[in-house]
């Protein structure tokens, strides 16, 4: 069985070495990401910072989706089918269309414990003020459960911790357990 790991940025992945991760699977991310970590597979689909990865350079030399293509920038264009779905949604149909039979998603905290902005990467360019209110998670939440009901002979588990939000809904899906931080690093003995 291979393994992937589907990371968001929500404020429940900080502190995981990424770089130890990365001996158990593979990494698929998002956005700002890739300024403090190359995963095997990042996305922007948010034309700000798609740009922004794209002029670094970034795309030339990893496998980078996003909406809109710069020609010549070495960026792939998301799938049609995923095209209108957030970024990290379509970190997680990339990561279930690849190989892979146990999908982790890390970071997606999908709401807010302190009613502020969720989000590592709060207060640089391209996002929100960390006292905004929290991103509205009923898209991401929709789109999630979606993949996993299109893909229903992988595993998902959605790990949380203490600023993660707790989705009933997601809860209905058969092949998505939620496991805590805690849990999955004891699994991972890391």
């Amino acid at each position: 069985m291979t393994t992937a790991f589907v990371l968001g940025n929500g404020k429940s992945r900080q502190g995981l070495d990424l770089h130890k991760l990365r001996e158990h699977g593979a990494i698929y991310g998002c956005n700002a990401l890739y300024r403090d970590f190359t995963p095997d597979c990042l996305v922007a689909t948010d034309g700000a910072i798609g740009n922004e990865i794209q002029k670094s350079g970034y795309a030339s030399k990893n496998r980078f989706y996003t909406r809109r293509v710069i020609a010549g920038s070495g960026a792939k264009a998301l799938s049609k089918e995923y095209r209108g779905m957030s970024s990290g949604p379509n970190a997680l149909a990339l990561a279930s269309l690849d190989p892979h039979d146990v999908l982790y998603l890390i970071g997606f905290d999908l709401g807010s414990s302190d009613g502020r902005f969720n989000n590592v990467y709060a207060d640089t360019q391209f996002y929100k003020k960390l006292d905004d209110p929290p991103t509205f998670a009923g898209n991401w939440i929709k789109q999630i459960r979606q993949i996993c009901e299109q893909f229903p002979d992988k595993h998902y588990i959605r790990v949380t911790g203490v600023d993660s939000s707790n989705i009933t809904t997601l809860a209905e899906v058969a092949n998505l357990k939620t496991i805590s931080l805690e849990q999955f690093r004891n699994s991972l003995n890391i």
